[in-house]
């Protein structure tokens, strides 16, 4: 042992370090993070059920280790504890003491806590550049998402006039896209467009074909593939706050992303 304090579990030395040598104004929200492990998923899945009234909860099956030596384990499944908020040492120590106590009557394993500056909800949950949408697959994988899983795959498609939108919709229909929403009335910025839900799947050379094959659609009418997400048509009604009706395009294209706890998703 080198004898350094492990501020994962010394919340006294965890305040002190982000105060004193990373200059955290701690008067503003964090992201807590609390970590319970166990070869018991079904038991962590009730203490999930438990908790997910009064905390954000992430469940994750499947989790890959790196050993010393660079050889990669998968690990015992294990559930995140999360909360953002301005929390004073008294209270991160109660939702300590709290799970502790839950891992000893439970025989889980207790990992400490650890403490992060709040993540952008739009950044997480928002439209994603199309560039950007291997990375996030990429990261859902490490997430524990198995490779070929059934994953739903929304494209939000973009265009200037009322015309060249028609002409989309009549583009996406000839190549069966039929599960979509179309915006037949102009957002603030003048844009018209549709949304397209494809029943996708967690594989990356086959969503960036549709991709393409999406944004040639896009291209051919003058618009352009303005965002990709992997969500049903109920995870966006669920992630943002908006009303999926057809002909109310403004509220639609303009999507923001609510402030409330997001539980049980891949980020």
């Amino acid at each position: 042992m080198d004898g350094r304090t492990d501020l994962s579990f010394d919340i006294d030395a965890l305040f002190d370090h982000m105060s004193n040598n990373l200059n955290h104004a701690l008067d503003d929200a964090k992201d807590w993070n609390f970590t319970l492990r166990s070869h018991d998923l079904s038991a962590l899945q009730e203490v999930a059920q438990e908790l997910q009234s009064e905390f954000i909860v992430q469940l994750q099956e499947t989790v890959e280790e790196i050993g010393l030596d660079g050889q990669v384990s998968v690990g015992k499944p294990m559930l995140s504890v999360s909360q953002q908020a301005a929390l004073s040492v008294e209270q991160v120590k109660s939702v300590a003491s709290l799970l502790e106590t839950i891992a000893l009557n439970r025989g889980f394993q207790y990992e400490g806590v650890e403490c992060y500056e709040p993540v952008d909800g739009d950044e997480v949950f928002g439209w994603l550049e199309p560039d950007d949408a291997s990375r996030r697959l990429q990261h859902m994988t490490d997430c524990g998402l198995e490779d070929n899983a059934p994953l739903p795959w929304a494209f939000l498609i973009v265009t200037k006039t009322g015309e060249s939108a028609a002409k989309l919709w009549d583009s996406l229909a000839d190549s069966e896209f039929e599960d979509r929403d179309d915006y037949g009335e102009p957002d603030e910025e003048g844009n018209y467009g549709s949304c397209v839900f494809v029943d996708g799947r967690n594989n990356e050379s086959e969503m960036l074909a549709m991709l393409e094959s999406i944004n040639t659609i896009a291209e051919s009418v003058g618009g352009s593939l303005s965002g990709v997400q992997f969500y049903s048509r109920e995870d966006l009604a669920e992630f943002f706050d908006t009303e999926y009706v057809n002909d109310e395009f403004g509220d639609d294209l303009n999507l923001i992303a609510e402030e409330d706890s997001i539980e049980d998703e891949y980020l």
